[in-house]
């Protein structure tokens, strides 16, 4: 039996395993600079789709809350481990 995937939060892993997961969820998502920002949100859906949420209070209302990906350059991008990616 198979079981839903796990929110990063109820599943905590570190920025390395959370990269490696998200580059073979899709080749693409593992060189986006969201995945070092301290504002950016790893969401997996029920189906095993894997989002990365933008909750920068910075950005203006036009942004998108997820940003078309791989996102290589963000004027409001903050260096740091996201909420979502625990130190281990």
């Amino acid at each position: 039996m198979q079981t839903a995937p796990q929110s990063p939060d109820e599943n905590p892993a570190s920025r390395e395993e959370i990269a490696e997961a998200l580059a073979k969820a899709s080749p693409l998502l593992g060189t986006s600079i969201c995945l070092e920002c301290s504002d950016s949100r790893v969401i997996l859906s029920g189906k095993g789709s894997v989002f990365l949420l933008c909750q920068s209070q910075a950005v203006p209302e036009n942004w998108p809350k997820y940003p078309r990906q791989p996102l290589l350059r963000c004027p409001f991008l903050r260096k740091g481990l996201s909420e979502s990616q625990p130190a281990s």
